[in-house]
């Protein structure tokens, strides 16, 4: 009965195809989990203009939030508050454009990406500016943390769900590019940073930073909206038909009305929790070096400026991994879910070995191969929410994805600052790092098992 009521929905599309307007994408019907699948038609060059578009203002958001390690000490000195309590600046900036997915997620729904991204880059703009002239670390957190953070949430999330419509075959190669912007900018601002602070003060650095958000402003302009509101009508007329009684059935309206009724009646709700919680531990891992390894360095007997290099280091290797993991989400023989699993294990490694590390050299490779393997991780995520979800959950899923990640910044370097302080030693830091991955790679592996029994079930039921 499902394949024939498929069929018939099949023909029917096909039919409206010959009669009206060729749209952005042609979509097939393919399967139960993966209700749409599209083939790419030609969209002249401008989704590629959106792609750079969108790589700048994510070089510009990561690359602010991943250089606050350089500027710990310098803000510790002035303002005071402690390691732990500056610490939670640079975290509650990255919680607060990470928490912020899901409104603007909705916000996208709304307006569209173009202003929405526009908007975020003049908040995010005032922000920094207010923040540069603040007498006290609550100044800090409220301009540079609060008001910048949710202007970066505005711009991150049409930055990355924004480039999707324009692609389907290289779609997971496109948003890859866009991710790599974040290695880019790590590894452009740590420098002018340590420049600017080393000659002008952390004050100036704000001022550099609130100067490229408003250059942000034309990067958001860019962004053209996208006629795809045919492409939505027959994603969600095929999944209300294919599953209309489960949804009748629907009864917890709470979860329907926080994930979206879609992805909350998606059959891999399961395995998408299960990744979820992988992701917060990751992540919480991921953002602790970024903040604590430059001081760890310094203890070590490395210089500023070479401390401040490691940042870089990590964030061009993080480039490279972001847009590898985007080429290999695109292979048919590889599964972006359990790539994911093998980057996350691999991450384990260094950041045991970082604690020990004596040499310059042993520091740039160990932090450089961490920064590889999390950045795979980041390039796999869209792709590996598409392939267990399908598009038409993306903007909610990878809206709640984000948030989860807010999360894990606000808990992961003032925790590990907080162990520093209490016991003096940097090098806890880096092993709080190395224990929440074991703990993501064994929750990755039990959800990369079951998404495989599901696919094999799936299989059997088709046969």
């Amino acid at each position: 009965t499902k394949l024939i009521l498929l069929d018939s929905l099949l023909q029917e599309i096909m039919e409206d195809r010959h009669r009206e307007k060729r749209p952005l994408v042609n979509i097939i019907v393919t399967d139960e989990n993966n209700a749409v699948e599209t083939v790419e038609v030609s969209q002249g060059y401008w989704g590629w203009v959106v792609v750079l578009a969108s790589f700048f203002n994510i070089a510009v958001v990561d690359g602010v939030g991943y250089t606050t390690g350089i500027l710990l000490d310098s803000l510790l000195a002035d303002l005071g508050g402690g390691r732990g309590g500056v610490a939670v600046a640079g975290s509650l900036q990255v919680g607060v454009y990470s928490l912020s997915g899901p409104l603007v997620g909705k916000l996208i729904d709304r307006f569209g990406a173009r202003p929405v991204c526009i908007l975020g880059a003049l908040i995010s703009c005032f922000g920094l500016s207010a923040a540069s002239f603040a007498s006290n670390l609550g100044g800090v957190l409220v301009g540079y943390s609060v008001i910048a953070g949710f202007g970066f949430g505005m711009m991150y999330i049409p930055s990355v769900v924004g480039v999707a419509p324009y692609f389907t075959e290289r779609r997971a190669l496109a948003i890859g590019i866009c991710l790599c912007g974040s290695g880019v900018g790590t590894f452009a601002l740590a420098p002018i940073s340590q420049h600017i602070l080393e000659n002008f003060g952390w004050r100036w650095v704000f001022r550099a930073f609130s100067a490229f958000c408003l250059c942000c402003v034309l990067c958001g302009a860019a962004m053209a909206p996208v006629d795809s509101q045919e492409e939505e009508e027959e994603v969600y007329l095929h999944r209300t038909t294919g599953s209309r009684i489960e949804k009748q059935n629907f009864k917890n309206t709470a979860l329907s009305i926080i994930l979206g009724e879609d992805l909350a009646s998606s059959k891999s709700l399961g395995i998408f929790t299960l990744v979820v919680l992988a992701d917060f531990l990751a992540f919480t891992a991921i953002y602790i070096p970024y903040t604590h390894l430059p001081p760890l360095a310094k203890y070590a007997g490395v210089s500023s400026g070479d401390a401040a290099f490691l940042i870089s280091a990590g964030g061009i290797s993080n480039t490279f991994g972001r847009l590898f993991g985007g080429w290999l989400s695109d292979q048919p023989w590889t599964h972006p879910l359990y790539l994911t699993l093998m980057a996350v294990t691999a991450a384990i490694l260094p950041s045991f070995v970082l604690p020990w590390c004596s040499a310059y050299w042993i520091f740039i490779l160990s932090f450089g191969f961490f920064g590889f393997v999390t950045g795979c991780q980041v390039g796999c995520t869209s792709p590996m929410l598409v392939k267990l979800l399908g598009l038409s959950c993306l903007t909610q899923a990878f809206g709640i994805m984000t948030a989860v990640r807010g999360i894990a910044a606000l808990v992961g370097p003032p925790s590990a600052g907080l162990l520093i302080d209490d016991f003096h030693e940097p090098g806890l830091a880096l092993y709080l790092c190395g224990a929440l991955m074991v703990a993501s790679s064994c929750i990755a592996t039990i959800a990369s098992v079951v998404n495989r029994l599901t696919e094999r079930r799936a299989n059997y039921v088709e046969l």
